[in-house]
């Protein structure tokens, strides 16, 4: 399949990303957030751990990080233009596909009314955070059960809760061929704003980033671009 570009979002209008950590949908998928916000489209970001081990500094306290961590989450947000977040409330590290995480994850999708899902890419052997695969694991796995009106229903009394609408997902760290190539070059400055307001993680500014700055350069270079983000489109039906 030939990659497509932004363009393989052109239908998305509200847009849930599960990410494990703060900072993990800024970093790996920043830039398309933000594009994808400009353009009008309503996100909302999850975040499924506290982010509560993340500390460059041994003494730190795991509530007071998770504190931080969530104000950072949120400064964040508004550079890039996300409409809401949410923190789960696992600790780092501990993170599985249960059965409560998929409950935790249908719920949102139902009182979201988001069409399109970005999450990690569970699959992919070279994914050695067991957060990340868990939280793109148990994103996928509550997208059938979201549907289903006997699945948890008393779910679908919140106020403008309804069975989930999702009908497209893409996964960002994947391994192998992404079929969907985004040129984030234009935005790569919004990009870089938002992953340093997770100071606690970034604390040499740009130079904690180079890693991130690598590899959405080599991602660009493959297709004839200064920096990009990619994706794997799943197909749903």
């Amino acid at each position: 399949m030939d990659s497509q570009g932004i363009e393989a979002f052109h239908d998305v209008q509200r847009l849930i990303v599960v990410g494990a950590h703060a900072d993990d949908a800024e970093t790996m998928c920043g830039g398309t957030l933000a594009l994808l916000a400009r353009r009008g489209v309503q996100i909302f970001l999850v975040n499924c751990t506290l982010g509560d081990l993340g500390a460059q500094d041994g003494s730190t306290l795991r509530p007071a990080l998770a504190a931080t961590r969530m104000q950072e989450t949120e400064a964040a947000a508004r550079i890039l233009g996300i409409q809401s977040t949410f923190t789960l409330g696992y600790h780092d590290g501990e993170l599985l596909p249960s059965l409560e995480l998929r409950a935790e994850l249908t719920r949102l999708y139902r009182i979201t009314g988001a069409d399109t899902m970005f999450t990690f890419d569970p699959y992919w052997t070279g994914q050695i955070h067991p957060d990340h695969r868990a939280a793109g694991q148990a994103a996928l796995d509550a997208f059938i059960p979201a549907k289903m009106p006997l699945y948890r229903p008393e779910q679908l009394a919140a106020p403008g809760a309804a069975l989930s609408r999702l009908e497209r997902i893409f996964l960002f760290a994947t391994g192998g061929d992404p079929d969907v190539i985004v040129d984030v070059t234009p935005v790569y400055g919004v990009k870089m704003e938002a992953c340093l307001a997770h100071v606690s993680q970034f604390p040499e500014g740009e130079k904690s980033l180079e890693w991130m700055r690598e590899l959405d350069r080599d991602r660009g270079e493959a297709a004839g671009l200064p920096y990009a983000e990619a994706f794997r489109r799943v197909e749903v039906w």
